[in-house]
């Protein structure tokens, strides 16, 4: 059982997600009943396809406490991690891992993104790794649904770091405002 103030975090941090023009995924990291990090998908916005949430939560973690706490973390996510992202648990340690919305649900609302279960992974490899879910949150699977079916947040199939183009003019926005500071600075 995931306790409440998780998933309100975890809502939160879906939110968050969406309001900067990113998809709804979400992770925290839990080690010694305390939460070390927390993180949401920000691929579209970096436009690097590796920084899912899951995968920036990991790093965090590694940056601020070192790897070896990783052995008694236990991941919560809004949603079935990938195959990077549950390889990357495995990879680092982490003991247990537990999601919300399955892969199956979000392919169906998207129209698109089937890839090989969290627990099949695990399952064939001998790292021991405890999966837990789908858990099931309507809250969770309704920001998915009204992502996935706004505008052509559904349209890049497996490039879901590509940005639309609202986000592509907020980020050509920033990178200019970047290149007027350096600039400014001569």
């Amino acid at each position: 059982m995931v306790p409440d103030e998780i998933i309100s975090m975890i809502i939160t941090l879906q939110q968050e997600a969406i309001s900067t023009g990113n998809p709804p995924f979400s992770a925290v990291i839990i080690a010694d009943d305390k939460v070390i990090s927390s993180c949401y998908n920000k691929s579209r916005t970096s436009g690097n396809p590796l920084d899912h949430a899951e995968m920036s939560a990991i790093q965090s973690v590694i940056q601020t406490y070192g790897a070896e706490i990783l052995t008694k973390a236990h991941l919560v996510s809004s949603n079935e991690p990938c195959p990077m992202c549950i390889g990357a648990c495995i990879w680092s340690g982490i003991r247990e891992a537990s999601y919300f919305i399955s892969q199956e649900q979000v392919a169906a609302i998207r129209g698109w993104g089937k890839f090989m279960p969290a627990q099949k992974i695990a399952e064939v490899d001998d790292s021991g790794i405890i999966i837990n879910g789908p858990m099931e949150n309507e809250n969770m699977l309704r920001m998915h649904q009204e992502f996935w079916t706004t505008g052509n947040n559904s349209s890049h199939k497996h490039s879901i770091h590509l940005p639309d183009d609202k986000t592509s003019n907020r980020i050509a926005v920033v990178n200019a405002m970047s290149i007027d500071t350096r600039n400014a600075d001569r």
